[in-house]
């Protein structure tokens, strides 16, 4: 009978090795997950720490092994949803989403897992969805998808740190600080401002969420003590700074890197920001990280 300890002890020195993993083991991974995600709140507060902030990366796993590869020094590596669907290489949201799982088993600090609007799926339906299908293709059942399901009902929603409001896609308007500390994770309305909103900017059009303006984005940031808003969710503003430096979106996927401003970046914070502009944005795109110069609008 196989260690599962060991194939932990495995995949962590080569996480190619999850390629190896049959669908008991990825299971029994599964399985133990629930009681991790389960200590966390809506809302986390990070306090006194240097963040890294990762974009939607959407089965991209070579970047999210470079991702952490390169930032696991960092206090916290927040992951801002959008784990599966869209893969660049076939499989790769499998290995994408079990190989996060499986460090937040063992890091439960470090790598914070956000909700996407593909990770609520379960709530409100978005296209394409393919993670189900990809699972039936790659192990002959669909049991598992219900145990992934379970993972990503019980994934936070946003993160509050060094100044910087972080969630997938939109804000809470209206909310306080008290008011997102309050919220569940699983509030089909709030899960749809969250996820699913998008800048008035962006010309995307999704028939769900709460586009914010400039005037809605500042005075909820203000409220809740925050000064930035960095996001995922829209590539058509990848790598763009906009609302006066208060708002950033990053995309972490190869599939997107010609998107936008163009790149497969994350950004740091590692001390308090007063603007977007206080960030240090890197990019992947060319397989090397090198410094990035965001764009203003």
């Amino acid at each position: 009978m196989i260690d599962i300890n060991d194939v932990t002890h495995e995949i962590l020195n080569n996480p190619n090795k999850l390629a190896e993993l049959k669908e008991e083991e990825i299971e029994e991974y599964l399985d133990r997950v629930p009681h991790v995600l389960e200590e966390e709140r809506a809302l986390i507060e990070l306090q006194d720490a240097s963040l890294v902030f990762v974009g939607d990366t959407h089965g991209d796993f070579e970047t999210t092994k470079a991702v952490v590869k390169r930032f696991f020094d960092m206090d916290h590596l927040v992951f801002l949803g959008d784990y599966i669907d869209r893969e660049p290489v076939r499989w790769g949201a499998i290995y994408n989403i079990t190989y996060l799982l499986l460090l937040k088993q063992c890091y439960p600090k470090k790598i914070i897992l956000l909700k996407g609007n593909h990770e609520c799926n379960y709530i409100t339906p978005c296209f394409p969805y393919e993670f189900e299908e990809e699972l039936i293709q790659r192990y002959g059942s669909n049991r598992l998808h219900k145990k992934f399901v379970e993972a990503f009902s019980l994934m936070p929603l946003m993160v509050l740190g060094n100044n910087v409001f972080a969630a997938h896609g939109g804000i809470l308007k209206g909310a306080d600080l008290d008011m997102l500390k309050a919220i569940g994770k699983n509030d089909p309305v709030i899960i749809e401002s969250i996820v699913w909103s998008d800048s008035v900017i962006s010309p995307t059009m999704r028939g769900a969420g709460d586009s914010f303006d400039e005037k809605e984005l500042t005075e909820f940031l203000d409220n809740i003590g925050a000064k930035v808003f960095v996001r995922g969710h829209d590539y058509n503003t990848l790598g763009v700074s906009i609302y006066n430096d208060r708002c950033l979106t990053i995309f972490s996927s190869s599939r997107y890197k010609e998107m936008g401003n163009r790149g497969i970046l994350v950004a740091r914070a590692e001390k308090k920001v007063s603007n977007a502009t206080d960030l240090v944005v890197e990019d992947f795109s060319t397989g090397r990280w090198r410094k990035y110069q965001i764009m203003k609008r």
